[in-house]
C-alpha cells in the first residue's frame, strides 16, 4: 500500500544568519509545500533547533525557493520525510 504524501519538505542551512527581527537571527529554514494548501517557510533561530520559532506563507513553493535559494550554504536543499500530523515544522533525524 503506497502512502499518500501531503507534504514535500526541504531543509536549508543559511550561509549567514538572517535577521528575523531586531534581536533574533535565522540559521536554517524548512520549506513545506503542502499539497493543495500553499507553502510555509519555517524559520529556526538556532543551528540545532528542531522546532521553528516563526513561519511565513507563500502561495507556491517556487516563490519561496526563489526567495531563499541564494541564502543557502553549500549543502543546498536537503529533503525531509513526511512530518507527523500537527508537527509540520519539526525536524526529525532519519
Amino acid at each position: 500500500m503506497s502512502r499518500n504524501y501531503q507534504h514535500k519538505r526541504r531543509l536549508g542551512y543559511l550561509k549567514t544568519p538572517h535577521p528575523a527581527n531586531d534581536r533574533e537571527l535565522i540559521y536554517k529554514i524548512v520549506i513545506d509545500e503542502i499539497r493543495n494548501g500553499g507553502t510555509f517557510v519555517y524559520l529556526y533561530l538556532s543551528p540545532d533547533a528542531v522546532r521553528s520559532s516563526y513561519d511565513e506563507y507563500y502561495h507556491d513553493a517556487e516563490d519561496a525557493i526563489q526567495e531563499w535559494e541564494d541564502e543557502l550554504d553549500e549543502r543546498g536543499w536537503i529533503p525531509l520525510p513526511e512530518p507527523p500530523e500537527h508537527a509540520h515544522d519539526l525536524i526529525f533525524p532519519e
